[in-house]
């Protein structure tokens, strides 16, 4: 029996470390060939004489190469093969893992790709914003829809009533009129309903419930992209390698 090869979430895994490591090395390789050229250089320094007599042992100077270009090359590039063998190994495996969507026991999409799931989740979230700045009915108001005025429009089942008053001028006699004063008349302000205010208010807002649906439905569907997403990940990887065969092509004389 063959071994079952790794699955696409196990090479997900280990993505990340990858990344880091390729990017450590290229550095570090870089940094090496432009500031520590004297690794690549060795010395071995000797002083002939040209008198017999001269019986002095000077002594000789050794520098050892640390390394060789194409040494550091191999070394580099072993990090490199399992970094871009990866990747590929990644790519070929997201062109068929995919899953069906599935919310409330209902199948709403099928053979959905893992990547487009991993990024309907993000979006879903943004969406999730909008819908959770909807405006609602203002509570403790008895609101009741109105199809006259027009789709998904409420209005006040009660609307609203404020008294209309004025201030009128008005003669009050202080002292009736007698045969020894005249009467005594002072203006008198007063304040009188002359009529009520009716204000009728529509809204095309959206009840709490209402609203609370909408955000319960797209919640199920970013956990449904996501269980998609899990269930997609769980593809077989597909095994292919180009590493060697890049640097071959590169570094071979």
């Amino acid at each position: 029996m063959s071994k079952k090869g790794s699955v696409l979430h196990e090479l997900l895994a280990v993505d990340a470390d990858l990344d880091g490591a390729h990017k450590k090395i290229l550095a570090e390789t870089k940094k090496t060939f432009k500031d520590k050229e004297g690794h690549f250089l060795g010395m071995h320094k000797k002083l002939e004489v040209f008198s017999e007599d001269d019986k002095i042992d000077y002594p000789e100077t050794n520098k050892q190469m640390v390394t060789t270009v194409a040494k550091k090359l191999t070394y580099m590039s072993k990090t490199e093969v399992r970094y871009f063998d990866s990747m590929l190994q990644k790519e070929l495996t997201n062109q068929v893992a995919v899953a069906d969507l599935v919310v409330d026991g209902k199948v709403i999409a099928t053979g959905i790709p893992a990547t487009f799931c991993l990024g309907m989740e993000t979006r879903l979230k943004h969406l999730r914003d909008v819908y959770g700045s909807i405006p609602t009915l203002a509570p403790g108001v008895s609101w009741m829809k109105d199809s006259t005025l027009g789709e998904d429009i409420y209005k006040e089942e009660f609307p609203a009533e404020k008294l209309k008053t004025e201030t009128i001028i008005e003669p009050v006699v202080l002292y009736k009129h007698t045969p020894e004063h005249p009467a005594q008349i002072k203006e008198m302000s007063k304040v009188v309903n002359v009529g009520k205010y009716i204000t009728k208010v529509t809204s095309g807002m959206l009840s709490p419930a209402d609203k609370s649906v909408l955000l319960e439905r797209i919640d199920k569907l970013i956990r449904a992209f996501k269980q998609a997403r899990q269930r997609a990940n769980t593809t077989t990887v597909v095994k292919r390698n180009i590493g060697k065969e890049l640097f071959s092509y590169i570094n071979d004389k």
